[in-house]
């Protein structure tokens, strides 16, 4: 998948799907796909296991891409996520998408037992494994209708910063940044394309997300972007990541600034939340993964993707 947005699409949608029941959710994905967007990428948090989720999912559709955002490298062991991606991506018709990433601290040590150190080296090891290890199972292959199948998934790597974009360059098929600026996706595409260059690789996919609120009353929409950021607010990850874009320690304390939640969310009438979409287009990403916010920062608000459609 390098080079393009091979089959993704330039939008997609990017939810947790946690807030639905399995019939809603269902639902949801159906009309996802039937609005036109390219692809629907779920996390891996302490809620539903992604793998299982996709699974469920592809059964309901036909069409969409489907994809993690992201699989933690510590939650599954190479052969295992090997194991899940080649499943998934046979049963799906090729329309599966492998994103992994290191998580954070907390979520690696308190939750699952891990010691998080040396994450970039981590990462290259597992992709190192993941590459390697054997599946006996049945692989695609062949011609599909407009282009050929590959026969394993595309894998993108979640990546913030200079080390591990270099290695989604050189060791994986992408990277997939979360809540950057379009400046920052500028400098993104340009260290991909640099490392990319250097291994003799085409350009890598670079796929990003947007959280959009369709909402024009400045309060409103702030305070659903605050409710869907607050759990980001006390990450260390985040906090780097957000000073390499020029912001300070006092942009994420709590109540938040305003230049924070205006950089990292989308929000307004359609039309200013298409400038944005164009915006991170314009700035090199390949696919926009747009995450539509509800009042109280739930991500399964289905009128603003249906308002967001029409210009796809």
């Amino acid at each position: 998948m390098t080079g393009s947005s091979r089959g993704l699409g330039s939008v997609g949608v990017w939810s947790h799907l946690d807030g639905l029941a399995a019939a809603e959710m269902r639902a949801f994905v159906r009309r996802v796909e039937a609005l036109g967007y390219g692809a629907l990428w779920v996390p891996e948090t302490v809620g539903r296991e992604p793998y299982t989720l996709l699974g469920a999912l592809s059964g309901e559709t036909e069409r969409i891409m489907l994809g993690t955002s992201i699989a933690s490298i510590w939650g599954h062991d190479a052969m295992s996520t090997r194991m899940a991606a080649m499943t998934l991506h046979e049963l799906s018709g090729g329309r599966f998408v492998l994103g992994l990433g290191v998580s954070h601290p907390h979520l690696a040590q308190k939750l699952r037992g891990h010691v998080f150190e040396k994450p970039v080296t981590r990462m290259r090891e597992y992709l190192d494994a993941y590459r390697r290890l054997p599946y006996r199972g049945p692989q695609l292959g062949g011609a599909g209708a407009a282009e050929v199948v590959l026969p394993e998934p595309p894998v993108i790597v979640a990546a913030l910063r200079e080390r591990m974009l270099a290695l989604a360059a050189r060791e994986a098929d992408g990277a997939f940044p979360y809540l950057v600026t379009p400046q920052r996706v500028a400098w993104m595409r340009a260290v991909l394309d640099r490392e990319a260059g250097a291994a003799g690789r085409s350009s890598p996919l670079l796929a990003v997300t947007l959280p959009v609120v369709l909402e024009p009353d400045p309060a409103a929409a702030r305070a659903a972007a605050r409710a869907y950021l607050a759990p980001y607010l006390r990450t260390p990850t985040y906090h780097a990541s957000w000073t390499a874009q020029g912001f300070a320690p006092e942009d994420w304390a709590q109540p938040t600034s305003d230049r924070l939640v205006d950089a990292m969310v989308a929000w307004g009438d359609a039309g200013a939340l298409h400038e944005r979409i164009a915006a991170m287009h314009a700035a090199g990403a390949d696919h926009v993964a747009l995450i539509p916010l509800a009042p109280d920062g739930t991500t399964e608000q289905l009128p603003t993707l249906e308002a967001l459609a029409g210009a796809l």
